[in-house]
């Protein structure tokens, strides 16, 4: 609003009773302001007019994803745990909002964008999710995971799914592996590329091909598996964008008699529960969910106080755990 001001030529003051519908202020100076605000590209919002004398004290944590998978899937609720006990910390309340269809994704986004908390956090979020695209033309401090939306200077925090990727790939091929696939993740996850990429960068001339998958699950690693060994019966590694599809995978690959580790070698990602109890117990990378969720709960605090964040992007590293299954 000083911004607003001080191109009008005017007093915060008279911005402040052109944005309330004051009858008080002379037409052209009000036209004045209005100039100004497009100029500036200030959009008033409920949460904008009210910081100066209220907070919510509450940060929403929204998830684009199932209630059932939520409380399954080996990130997520991590993530919301790190996040929540970080904001605690902060003095701030956080509120879990889960997206599943288009209808809660525009209920959510009102919310938000209506002033109903401080600041969001994003999560498992798609490639141009319409839900950032929406949230990115408020005032609204954001912080997201991954890079949903590639080129926007939303902060985020992530684990380094190139580097971990390619570390993993590296120590199969190290093995004496020379025919390898990989199983990605679905085409709507910004992780997927990145996984790839690293796959691709590790395996360099022992990639033979890949597959992406529609969902995270033991199901579509199977199916993926399947289609693999159809295209190529003589592939000797296998690294998968998670360890649910590298599961799934194991089970296919015994199914058709080829033996893990002896005849094919697999990995996978993130270091789920199911990777340790795995038959054979499943290499893949140890990432710290709980870690990149209070890494996002700090660049949501310090933008709701003014602050300057150190780093707007943030890769946290990971470690390979290696077992029987390469």
């Amino acid at each position: 609003m000083h911004d607003v001001a001080r191109v009008a030529g005017v007093s915060h003051a008279t911005v402040s009773r052109v944005l309330n519908g004051s009858t008080k202020v002379a037409p052209a100076t009000a036209r004045a302001v209005a100039d100004a605000i497009v100029t500036t590209g200030y959009a008033p919002n409920r949460a904008a007019r009210s910081l100066r004398i209220q907070s919510t004290d509450t940060v929403v944590l929204v998830v684009r994803e199932n209630v059932n998978v939520f409380y399954t899937e080996p990130t997520l609720s991590p993530m919301a745990s790190g996040a929540n006990l970080r904001l605690s910390e902060h003095g701030y309340q956080m509120l879990l909002a889960l997206v599943d269809s288009p209808r809660s994704a525009e209920r959510v986004g009102s919310l938000i964008a209506g002033g109903s908390f401080d600041a969001a956090i994003l999560v498992a979020m798609t490639n141009e999710d319409p839900l950032v695209t929406r949230l990115m033309t408020t005032n609204i401090p954001l912080a997201t995971a991954s890079l949903p939306c590639p080129g926007s200077d939303i902060p985020s925090v992530d684990t380094d799914n190139v580097g971990g990727a390619r570390a993993i790939t590296e120590r199969l091929v190290a093995t004496g592996r020379s025919k390898l696939v990989a199983i990605g993740g679905p085409s709507w996850a910004p992780v997927t590329q990145m996984r790839l990429d690293g796959f691709h960068q590790g395996a360099k001339n022992t990639a033979m091909g890949h597959t992406t998958v529609d969902g995270w699950t033991l199901a579509a690693g199977k199916r993926a598996m399947s289609e693999l060994l159809d295209r190529y019966p003589d592939l000797d590694g296998v690294v998968a964008a998670s360890d649910l599809l590298a599961t799934g995978a194991i089970r296919v690959l015994n199914e058709a008699g080829r033996r893990v580790p002896q005849d094919v070698g697999v990995v996978g990602f993130d270091d789920a529960p199911v990777a340790a109890l795995n038959d054979p117990p499943l290499s893949t990378v140890r990432t710290d969910a709980r870690a990149t969720g209070a890494a996002l709960a700090d660049m949501a605090v310090a933008q709701i106080r003014g602050q300057k964040l150190p780093q707007r992007h943030l890769v946290l590293p990971n470690d390979v755990v290696w077992r029987e299954s390469a």
